[in-house]
């Protein structure tokens, strides 16, 4: 019986192996069938059993170096793409052109360590310090969580200390940091005294938006990362070279650091700025730049981010909080992440819509982040990839233009005046303009590549059709047809 059982299965093997062999000689006929027949040069020469076999031998070699000639060509296209998919150009600007005047940011700032009476208030109402006076310490971590741009390592950690043996003295606020902004910081009107364009007067607090940056709170004028272009709140900022002149003065109450930037880009503490402060009462500062805007041709957008190497503005990454992808928005994207991982909180200042992804630090996270060196850390150590900790692959905007300070006055004062003054001007209206072309698009790839296949191996799209053809219709046809003569 159970030589019977063995034989059976030997004889169920055997005929598996069968099988498997007349499927094989199906495959070799239809591929032979193919090579005969198909367009591709050199593949009929092949399949021809007429030849002698060196010449058959002889186009072997042919197709089979022209195959790799192709792949190599190919992939040394695929890996040139990414450095030469783009081109910058300097390129002249039409005569008598409108031009646009760039973002402003205006921060408040602080003047001799003046907080205001309302912040003094609330710092007593914490308690004293060991003898019993206003407790200074705490006024400066409660100034540092108002006015960020002024923390150094160490600040939190040397003036939150808890004393001993003193039940009574005052402790830094624990927590609700982003109340204490709400509470304490200038609104609009508190800033602003007077605005205008071009010497046409505007509504400040109209077209100046609040935003919390890096830097702290700041009012934007037409800003992507807080208004959209074309509404009301965004100022008409296209001047006509003939008619207009481009200036902007501004009129404030306090000490404020005004910057120039880019539509997308935030005032940022780890970044070098373009602007001017101006903090004494009754100062007056002017402050000249020159500007180069970026035109980007339509067929950019077709390309992949990292072979151009820059981000449009809508092109947002997935983890960030902002509406509008720029450099300095991606380096305080990156050191969200990086505070996140280390002490699993962020400042407030680093999630300016309060994105419930990232909780804000209490004063714990803040001793945590002061620890790794992460309160407010350098753009060259998060840049860097060395320090063994985070690595930013921060892409520039696509849409950045090049703003440049030219020059800086002395200041006037006005005795009789407490209001601080700044002036922005550009001398000379920008002639030329960056342009970013694309030198390969998805429709030059394409192009490239079919034209290196037909060249070494003589294949197009119809031969591509035509190999699925043979093995799948043309197959099926002549199963059919086999089991209709049976038939």
């Amino acid at each position: 019986m159970a030589r019977q059982i063995d034989a059976a299965a030997n004889g169920q093997k055997h005929g598996q192996r069968h099988s498997w062999r007349e499927l094989g000689w199906i495959f070799v006929t239809y591929l032979k069938d193919y090579c005969a027949n198909c367009t591709l040069a050199g593949f009929s020469y092949i399949a021809n059993s007429r030849l002698h076999p060196t010449e058959r031998i002889f186009w072997l070699i042919c197709v089979v170096l022209s195959a790799m000639g192709c792949y190599y060509l190919i992939a040394d296209y695929q890996r040139s793409f990414p450095i030469r998919a783009v081109s910058i150009v300097y390129e002249s600007l039409p005569p008598f052109s409108n031009w646009k005047f760039p973002t402003v940011s205006v921060c408040e700032v602080v003047y001799k360590y003046d907080l205001g009476p309302e912040v003094e208030d609330y710092v007593r109402s914490l308690g004293g310090d060991v003898d019993g006076d206003y407790n200074f310490d705490v006024e400066t971590h409660v100034s540092f969580i108002l006015f960020p741009h002024q923390y150094h390592e160490g600040t939190i950690k040397s003036h939150c200390q808890t004393p001993e043996n003193c039940d009574e003295c005052a402790t830094c606020p624990k927590s609700d940091y982003r109340q204490l902004l709400t509470r304490f910081g200038a609104n609009c009107s508190d800033v602003f005294i007077q605005c205008k364009l071009s010497h046409r007067e505007f509504d400040c607090c109209q077209y100046f938006l609040p935003l919390i940056t890096p830097f702290g709170r700041c009012y934007m004028l037409n800003s992507l990362q807080n208004n959209i272009r074309g509404s009301e709140h965004w100022l008409p900022n296209s001047l006509e070279p003939g008619t207009e002149t481009a200036l902007m003065e501004l009129l404030t109450h306090r000490p404020v650091q005004v910057n120039l930037l880019n539509e997308e880009d935030i005032p940022h503490t780890a970044l070098a700025a373009v602007g001017v402060s101006v903090t004494d009462p009754g100062q007056h500062k002017t402050f000249q730049f020159h500007m180069e805007l970026m035109k980007n041709d339509l067929d950019v957008h077709e390309i992949e981010p990292k072979a151009r190497n820059c981000y449009f503005p809508e092109e947002v990454l997935p983890f960030s909080v902002y509406k509008a992808y720029s450099f300095s928005t991606c380096i305080t994207d990156c050191t969200r992440q990086f505070q996140m991982k280390m002490c699993g909180c962020t400042p407030y200042m680093m999630n300016p819509f309060a994105d419930p992804r990232y909780p804000d630090c209490d004063l714990a996270g803040f001793n945590c982040l002061e620890s790794h060196f992460m309160v407010k850390p350098d753009a060259k150590l998060l840049l860097g990839k060395s320090n063994g900790k985070t690595n930013c692959e921060c892409l520039p905007s696509c849409n950045e233009g090049d703003i440049r300070a030219i020059y800086e006055s002395v200041s006037d004062f006005n005795r009789s005046s407490t209001a601080r003054n700044i002036t922005l001007s550009m001398p000379a209206l920008p002639t030329d303009r960056y342009r970013r072309m694309a030198l390969r698009t998805r429709l030059d790839v394409v192009v490239s590549t079919g034209g290196m296949l037909g060249l070494l191996l003589g294949a197009s799209i119809l031969s591509g059709i035509e190999f699925i053809y043979y093995f799948t219709v043309r197959a099926l046809n002549n199963v059919l047809q086999a089991r209709s003569h049976r038939a």
